[in-house]
This record gives structure tokens, C-alpha cells and sequence, in this order.
């Protein structure tokens, strides 16, 4: 893509999803340059940008087009059918607008004011601890798997600070440019090795306070800047949707290969059996049950996105008993996908494991992402359990 593209009037999501999938040859013949770089190519970022694909949850007030969880899963899993890296990084930077939207707006005019274009990443484990000076905080910690960090221009991490009178320490997220974060080069890993995702550590670094937003407040949906952010879009609470951004591209990685492994097994002939590989019946169960468990991932994912937007859109918060039956859905679909990736790796054949083929990176990107803590199938299956039986939570993550 060569010319900047002009956003006079908010494009319509058909026209989004056509700009990603316009993209998508492009970022399938980097993929393997990128996993070698550990990063994302600059020509990739650059096609992002002018697509407008970073704005799909930024507020309309900065040029945002406040597309809902449908449209964000639809958009993020067609990039991730080319390069699971790419949907990553694209996905958790794309979000965190949504997330920077929940902040004062006077941290938001700081981050796309000057620079409209501002890029977030984020590591929302909590980490290091803020002490409070006049105006603000000072932070020191160390997040790891900071996906992004390389084309970030602002950070979220989240830390504790004091309440004081003795009370315990609140979970709190914070906002800071990425100028002042130290990066270290921790990402030597086996999976979704271009979302270069590193470790950052801060020290002894002042913030504002119209910098911190309270983790609780956002876990219920709230937040400062739902004033100057009014759409239902920016009510959703936090842990609830914020996997999708990394579920997605599981959706994606596992779509890929379904598609990668009809284009082929039609022209892989078998050396010991005689016809091509599409004509053996254990290739074609293997395929047919691939791509049910991924239609099933699919169907589930994009109920309970229309189930949240829903509820968001008519005024009320989600009820605790969606919230965390969204959360089981996260990592039961994870699971499907890994399963279906699984099935069609083996149909590959020896062919698969060359670096130059599709399945081997879309079996180590699957694995990769689905151990994220945020899709671990034990903890929301049994947190979900506990719930329907009328057990104590051994688990917040909703």
C-alpha cells in the first residue's frame, strides 16, 4: 500500500474487514522474515497504519471508529490467518485503545494529541509497586510479555499502590510513555516468536495521577473516561473481554491452516498408498473434524460477543453469571482451536515440520498462544464449576 489513506468519514466495517484482507498475501510472505526478526516487519506496521486497523476500538473523538467485539474477533482472526505474530501484537495493540478510552481524558489527550497514530501495549500482570509523592507516583517493576513493546509509543502495566489508614494495597493500571521504560531482549521463544514479546522494567519513574485507573473500577466496567467516551463499547468490563484480543488470533492461526491444508492435500501424493493424499478417508475425518471444532470455537465466541454488546448497548452492566461463563467459553474455544490445529498438523505429514510451510508455525503459534494464563481452560472451567455449584470462587478472573 503506497498512498495514505484518508478517514474524512469513519469507513464502515465490510470496508475495514476488506482493507485486512487486502493485507493479508503481504503479511503471509513476511511471516517467516518475522519470526526470524522476532518482530514485527516495519512494512506491516506501516500497512496498519494506513489501513486505519489500529483505530477499530479508538475513541471516535481521536479519530476512532468504535467497532464493537464482533467486529473486532472478525478483523483480528483475518490477519491471523496469515501470521499469527501479526494478529497478536495487532489485536493487543488495537484493544489497548479501548483500554487507554477508559482512562481520564486528559491521559488520553497526552497519548493521541500529539501524535495521532500512538500505538499501546500493555502487560496487565501485576507487578513492582507505586509510591506516592506530590502529584502523583513514582513506580518502579518489571512486566514480562510485553507483546508489542517494539512498535509501542505508550504502555499500560498494572502495580499496587497504598490506600493508606493500613488497609491493603490497590491493583492499579498506569500509563507511560514507552521513552522512559528500559526493554530487555527476554523473547527467545518457540511460538508466536515475532510478537516480540519482551520484558520492560521501570524505575523510579513519576506518574501523574490522571495516569492510574483503578483495577477494580475497570473489572466492573468503569472508569474516568466513559464521560468523555459515552458508547456502550467502553462500558464493557475488563477481564471479561479483554482475552478476546489474544483468543482471536487463535480463531485465525486455526482458520489458516484449515485453509492451507484443503489447498494442499489435493495435489500431495502419497509415496505407499496409491492417489493423492485428499483421497485417504482418515485425511478427510481429520479435516472434517478439524473444521467442525473450529466452527464450534467460532459460533460460541461470537454468541457471547453479541450477548455483551447487547447487554451493554440496552444500559446494563454484565451480570456476573455471563461474565464468567464468557470466561469459560475463552478457554473452551482455546481448546477446540488448539484441538483442530492438532488434526491438521498431522495430515501435513513430514512436508509440515519445514520452516518454509505454513502448519509448523500455525502448530507452534496455537500451542503458544493457548497457554496464555488469561484462555487456561483449568482455571475458567473450574471457576465456572464453583460458580454453577454455589461454591466460593477460588478465582477473580472475570
Amino acid at each position: 500500500m503506497n498512498a495514505e489513506l484518508s478517514f474524512a468519514a469513519a469507513p464502515g466495517y465490510a470496508d475495514i474487514l476488506a482493507r485486512a484482507r487486502a493485507l493479508k498475501p503481504a503479511i503471509l510472505q513476511r511471516a517467516r522474515a518475522a519470526e526470524a526478526a522476532r518482530s514485527l516487519p516495519a512494512e506491516t506496521v506501516d500497512d496498519l497504519q494506513r489501513s486505519g486497523l489500529f483505530a477499530i476500538q479508538k475513541p471516535s473523538r481521536f479519530g476512532g471508529f468504535e467497532l464493537g467485539l464482533v467486529e473486532f474477533v472478525e478483523i483480528v482472526a483475518e490477519l491471523g490467518r496469515a501470521c499469527g505474530s501479526t494478529a497478536w501484537v495487532y489485536g493487543v495493540t488495537a484493544e489497548r485503545a479501548w483500554l487507554a478510552a477508559k482512562f481520564a481524558l486528559q491521559a488520553q489527550r497526552e497519548i493521541w494529541e500529539p501524535n495521532p497514530r500512538a500505538l499501546i501495549t500493555s502487560s496487565i500482570t501485576p507487578n513492582g509497586v507505586a509510591t506516592p509523592v506530590a502529584g502523583g507516583w513514582r513506580v518502579t517493576g518489571h512486566w514480562q510479555f510485553v507483546s508489542g513493546i517494539d512498535i509501542a509509543d505508550w504502555c499500560v502495566f498494572c502495580t499496587h499502590r497504598p490506600r493508606g489508614d493500613g488497609a491493603p494495597t490497590e491493583a492499579v493500571y498506569f500509563l507511560i510513555p514507552k521513552a522512559q521504560c528500559e526493554i530487555i531482549d527476554t523473547w527467545h521463544v518457540a511460538g508466536l516468536a515475532a510478537t516480540g514479546s519482551r520484558d520492560v522494567r521501570v524505575r523510579d519513574v513519576f506518574v501523574p495521577d490522571h495516569r492510574f485507573v483503578s483495577v477494580e473500577l475497570l473489572r466492573e466496567g468503569g472508569g474516568p473516561g466513559l464521560e468523555a467516551n459515552p458508547a456502550p463499547l467502553f462500558r464493557l468490563p475488563l477481564i471479561a473481554i479483554n482475552p478476546y484480543a489474544i483468543l482471536a488470533p487463535m480463531l485465525g492461526i486455526a482458520e489458516g491452516a484449515l485453509e492451507q491444508t484443503l489447498d494442499g492435500v489435493n495435489s500431495r501424493r502419497l509415496v505407499k498408498v496409491a492417489g493423492t493424499a485428499a483421497e485417504q478417508q482418515v485425511v478427510q475425518l481429520r479435516i472434517a473434524e478439524a473444521a467442525a471444532e473450529i466452527d464450534a470455537a467460532r459460533a460460541l465466541i461470537l454468541a457471547d460477543c453479541r450477548e455483551s454488546m447487547d447487554c451493554v448497548a440496552s444500559g446494563r452492566p454484565l451480570p456476573v453469571a455471563l461474565r464468567i461463563r464468557v470466561r469459560r467459553n475463552h478457554g473452551f474455544a482455546a481448546k477446540l482451536l488448539m484441538s483442530a490445529v492438532d488434526r491438521l498438523f498431522t495430515t501435513a505429514g513430514g512436508r509440515g515440520i519445514y520452516l518454509d510451510h505454513y502448519m509448523q508455525r500455525a502448530f507452534r503459534d496455537v500451542h503458544a498462544a493457548g497457554s496464555h494464563l488469561g484462555l487456561s481452560w483449568d482455571l475458567v472451567g473450574t471457576m465456572w464449576g464453583q460458580h454453577a455449584l454455589g461454591l466460593p470462587l477460588s478465582s477473580t478472573a472475570f
